[in-house]
């Protein structure tokens, strides 16, 4: 089975004296003869990503299973912890801690990781675009009586420069909400992300390079998102750690568009 994704096996529940347990599924690169397992850059990323999931199920301070961890965190929230957790492979300190040639050792070059990072914001604005028209298309499929195809040309227009093939149907194939957990919920991906993004800018506020600092804003992140689970509305949460409502800036400057 490819994809990757957590699982809870089993919930925090302090009536009944159980600790929270998570498991991974990566679908990582096997190694090759006798050569040693090698993980992209991409592979990396989904680690961080379903490691910020495990987190959150595993350090929750919640005592009833029923909004311990991961459960019954809302759609919109889902991904605020996992996308977080993807900042942190763009620091330069975090890949000095984690990178290392299979050969000599050394760790990731300075001017790999400002291409990665050049990488990542190459054609933002086209792929926000999409995600947005994505998360619109999804909510128009459940709230409009409109054929949903004239409704894909109409939404593509108000969203993308780029025209759409006329025998484009590529609602057919969107898996996520046809056969995915996501169903007027996509949307909760580029949400999660505007919120990830500036929940990380806290850390980038107290300078990256400051481990007292950046461990005193990762107690509050701790605390608040890696605590509360489901059992406190997202949005008091986010004002717990950030003492603010959420603002795209953060999210618009890390891919430049700002």
């Amino acid at each position: 089975m490819s994809g990757s994704w957590v699982e809870s096996a089993r919930n925090r529940s302090d009536a009944c004296d159980s600790l929270p347990l998570a498991y991974l599924v990566c679908n990582l690169a096997p190694p090759v003869l006798n050569n040693p397992a090698l993980m992209s850059f991409e592979e990396v990323r989904i680690l961080f990503h379903e490691f910020g999931h495990a987190l959150q199920h595993m350090l929750t301070t919640m005592p009833y299973s029923d909004v311990a961890g991961l459960s019954n965190v809302e759609w919109d929230a889902i991904e605020i912890c996992s996308t977080f957790m993807e900042n942190w492979i763009y620091d330069r300190q975090t890949m000095n801690y984690i990178s290392s040639h299979v050969d000599s050792g050394a760790c990731l070059p300075d001017d790999t990781l400002e291409n990665l990072r050049k990488v990542r914001r190459h054609l933002a604005g086209y792929d926000m675009s999409k995600q947005l028209y994505l998360s619109d298309v999804d909510l128009q499929l459940y709230s409009s009586k409109e054929f949903w195809l004239d409704m894909q040309r109409r939404k593509w227009a108000e969203y993308l420069t780029l025209p759409i093939y006329k025998k484009d149907a590529h609602l057919c194939a969107f898996t996520h909400i046809f056969s995915d957990e996501y169903p007027a919920a996509y949307y909760s991906y580029k949400w999660s992300e505007m919120l990830s993004s500036d929940i990380f800018s806290a850390f980038q506020e107290v300078d990256l390079t400051d481990r007292i600092a950046v461990a005193a804003v990762g107690k509050r992140f701790r605390d608040t998102f890696l605590s509360l689970g489901g059992g406190c509305h997202p949005g008091e949460v986010f004002r717990r750690f950030r003492g603010r409502d959420p603002s795209p800036d953060a999210l618009l400057k890390t891919y430049a568009l700002h």
